[in-house]
């Protein structure tokens, strides 16, 4: 009697296998961990080649992420201007952290349009080369940075330039 219901046993964990088995299926390759980039506002794809053309920018020079590298909890996009370089930066951070990041400085309460923004540096950028405004958005916030280029005369502030560059790109900025 042992020995039959040994084998009922075995015949049942086998039914049960090839009856899982029949119901899976498998997946190649690996898999990729999280980016932290979904839900994020896409510059490269959502900011129209004409917006970017009337701030002096070359649409055919755009850059995703930083050398081409995905940043973990970012989606930026840069393009070239005559003396400048944009990036459009998204993230999850509030502009409280942004404040509270003891990496920058300067920090100025600004309005653009009907939105109020928060203008800084960093605070290792002491020839002031660079400028960021940051919106609140539903997602954290939007960045948007000019950097000028090494060895080419400045026409305007970094910082000038970023509130007028940002102007310009806000209808196409999630809120």
């Amino acid at each position: 009697m042992r020995g039959s219901v040994g084998v009922g046993r075995l015949l049942m964990a086998g039914m049960l296998v090839w009856a899982a088995a029949g119901c899976s299926s498998v997946v190649e390759g690996a898999a990729e961990p999280a980016s932290g980039q979904e839900g994020l506002f896409d510059p490269c794809k959502d900011i129209p080649d004409s917006v970017l053309e009337e701030v002096g920018l070359d649409p055919a020079t755009e850059e995703v992420d930083i050398a081409g590298v995905e940043q973990p909890g970012w989606r930026i996009c840069s393009w070239t201007g005559t003396w400048f370089f944009v990036s459009v930066l998204s993230n999850r951070y509030t502009q409280i952290e942004v404040t509270r990041n003891p990496d920058y400085a300067e920090f100025v309460e600004m309005t653009i349009g009907d939105r109020a923004g928060i203008r800084f540096q960093r605070g290792s950028d002491a020839a002031a080369d660079g400028c960021y405004v940051a919106f609140a958005a539903t997602q954290g916030s939007v960045w948007v940075n000019v950097e000028a280029k090494a060895g080419v005369t400045h026409q305007e502030s970094a910082c000038e330039l970023v509130a007028d560059v940002a102007e310009h790109l806000d209808g196409n900025l999630p809120r």
